[in-house]
């Protein structure tokens, strides 16, 4: 009974975010998953505003988060200045594809619109399972440029992911998994 709910569960929610734009898709599913302990990596930084939004998030847990673009890198850094002083958030730069942490470092990764930079998928989700913790949730928005939905689930496969959940709408896919 309880894994017929869970499954009724999963399609709902699954209904849910395949009507939503993808970026805010992750978002909504990333913002309800946050607990305030966790130790989160974001990979890239954008605008800065998605790592403003984990930051009020987070109470106990703390925000690292990787650019390779010098200029985001310093744009981040001024609008969050406030966390990283606290000492919450950490903005270094860095590449999926040679993440700057130790072992099983986070709980969560979020990748939003990253993946398009990413030299080598297989190296930066190698990378990306070794900083996460067991049981960790990795969560990817990306634009199918060049690589499919079905070549992205057998990445991820090969990097030993499980629990692989695969949204595609608007040319985008919404992907999460767990270590």
């Amino acid at each position: 009974m309880l894994q017929h709910t869970s499954s009724a569960l999963k399609r709902m929610r699954a209904k849910y975010l395949a009507k939503s734009e993808p970026a805010q898709t992750v978002i909504q599913q990333m913002m309800m998953d946050i607990q305030e302990h966790d130790r989160i990596l974001e990979i890239g930084t954008g605008n800065g505003k998605m790592f403003k939004k984990i930051i009020g998030q987070l109470e106990k847990g703390s925000l690292k988060s990787i650019e390779s673009s010098k200029r985001k890198l310093r744009k981040t850094a001024r609008a969050n200045r406030s966390a990283i002083k606290a000492g919450t958030g950490e903005i270094l730069p860095g590449r999926p594809e040679s993440i700057p942490f130790n072992d099983r470092s986070f709980h969560k990764v979020l990748s939003l619109h990253t993946v398009e930079t990413v030299s080598d998928y297989q190296l930066a989700l190698k990378e990306v399972y070794r900083v996460l913790q067991i049981d960790g949730r990795l969560y990817i928005v990306l634009q199918p440029s060049g690589i499919s939905e079905k070549d992205v689930i057998q990445l991820l496969r090969d990097q030993y992911f499980r629990e692989i959940s695969v949204v595609s709408r608007d040319s985008f896919h919404f992907i999460t998994a767990i270590k």
